[in-house]
């Protein structure tokens, strides 16, 4: 039986999906008893993942040291990732289920990815305060981590989404101005790294 490995280097991924990969590993490692202690440790890959989410949000603006400043944290993230992977991989021994349990992919499968679907009965509530929005949806099968994303643009296909990255599949905004119109949905995240989007819904900031 050929002895599993995991992908080692994710650099060929977009700035989008390397975060959607990252938020996978995070989920997958959060609460993993095959994999209690990590190099880098999840605590510190965590903040990495969280960095480089918050530099490209920053760099949707355009604005070029936030480019700048994203790229130098890309690499950051992926080096970690490359360390992350390559303890993983011996820490797993060749054990495919225990090696996919952590978020990474493998390196050589013939499996295809399992399907994911669409985020249902996606509600956009008000919140419990002033300036707060509720996201919720249906459970997705197969989904690990959700993403929030929300403009207060009418919707188009140049649309720079914020996004907020979620283990759940609710999560509260706050903050927000109140008599502004905010636009919504939810991103389902598969395991290797597949989404799926629910309809775009609206509603204005109480």
């Amino acid at each position: 039986m050929k002895n599993q490995k995991l992908i080692l280097d994710y650099g060929r991924l977009s700035d989008a999906n390397l975060n959607l990969k990252a938020i996978s590993i995070v989920n997958g490692l959060t609460g993993n008893p095959n994999f209690p202690t990590t190099t880098p440790s999840l605590a510190n890959f965590t903040l990495l993942q969280v960095a480089y989410a918050s530099a490209l949000n920053d760099s949707l603006s355009g604005n070029r040291q936030y480019i700048a400043s994203k790229n130098k944290i890309r690499e950051d993230l992926l080096a970690g990732m490359r360390q992350l992977a390559m303890d993983i991989d011996a820490q797993g021994n060749g054990d495919k289920a225990m090696l996919l349990s952590s978020g990474f992919d493998l390196a050589s499968t013939n499996e295809a990815s399992s399907s994911i679907g669409i985020p249902n009965d996606f509600k956009i509530l008000d919140g419990l305060n002033s300036g707060e929005l509720k996201f919720s949806c249906k459970r997705v099968m197969n989904a690990v981590s959700y993403l929030v994303e929300y403009t207060d643009e009418v919707p188009a296909e140049t649309t720079q989404w914020k996004f907020v990255p979620t283990s759940t599949r609710e999560y509260t905004l706050k903050g927000l101005r109140s008599g502004l119109r905010i636009y919504g949905r939810m991103k389902a995240v598969g395991r290797k790294g597949q989404t799926a989007n629910s309809d775009v819904l609206s509603r204005l900031v109480q």
